[in-house]
C-alpha cells in the first residue's frame, strides 16, 4: 500500500488520468469501460505489495509455522495432585513461576523476518529445560501487517497464522504433550 505521504497525490493523479481517458473515449459505453478499467488498475497498483505479501504470509504459515514438542518435560511428582492433575496449570496456561526451577519459557519476536513486499514478523515461544538448556518445545507463528504504515498506527492489526478456536486448540495440545496431560 502507498505511504500516507503519497496517497493523496496518487488519488488525485488516478482521478485526473481516469477523467481524461474517459472524456477522450468516443462512445458512452467506452467511457464507462475505460473509467472502470483505469480505476481497477489504479486500485490494484496501489495494493500490489499487500497482495503479494498476503501470499508470502500464507506460504510462511503453511511451511514454517506450528507447534512442536521435541521431548516431554520431566517434572517432579509434587507438581501434580493425587489424581495426576497438574497444580501449575491455570486457565491462561502454566504458572511460569512455579515451573521456573525446571523449565524456562522464552518469547522472541523477530521484526521484519521477511520483508519482500509486506512486513512479516516471526514470533517464537520456546520451552527449555532449566538445567540443561535443551529445547523441549517450540511454537512459531508469523504476523503480517497489511501495509507499510499500519504498524506505526495500530499494533493490533496484524494477522497471525492461527486464530481463535484453532489457536486455542493448538495451545491445549501443545501443553498436553509437553506436560503429558491426558
Amino acid at each position: 500500500m502507498l505511504s500516507p505521504d503519497l496517497f493523496l497525490p496518487y488519488v488525485v493523479f488516478a482521478v485526473i488520468v481516469t477523467a481524461v481517458a474517459a472524456w477522450r473515449a468516443r462512445t458512452p459505453r467506452r467511457r464507462w469501460a475505460t473509467a472502470a478499467g483505469l480505476l481497477v488498475f489504479f486500485f490494484a497498483f496501489a495494493h500490489f505489495d499487500d497482495i503479494l505479501g498476503a501470499v508470502e504470509h500464507k506460504w510462511l504459515c503453511h511451511e514454517e509455522a506450528g507447534f512442536w514438542v521435541y521431548k516431554p518435560a520431566r517434572l517432579p511428582k509434587e507438581l501434580y495432585d493425587a489424581a495426576g492433575k497438574p497444580k501449575f496449570m491455570t486457565d491462561r496456561g502454566p504458572d511460569e513461576k512455579m515451573l521456573s526451577p525446571y523449565l524456562r519459557f522464552n518469547y522472541k519476536l523477530m521484526r521484519g523476518y521477511r520483508h519482500w513486499s509486506l512486513k512479516i514478523d516471526k514470533r517464537t515461544y520456546v520451552a527449555n529445560d532449566a538445567r540443561t538448556g535443551e529445547v523441549l518445545a517450540e511454537n512459531v507463528t508469523f504476523f503480517s501487517w497489511p501495509s507499510e504504515f499500519i504498524p506505526r498506527i495500530s499494533k493490533s492489526s496484524a494477522d497471525p497464522c492461527f486464530k481463535g478456536v484453532q489457536e486455542d486448540e493448538h495451545w491445549r495440545r501443545w501443553y498436553a504433550e509437553l506436560f503429558r496431560l491426558r
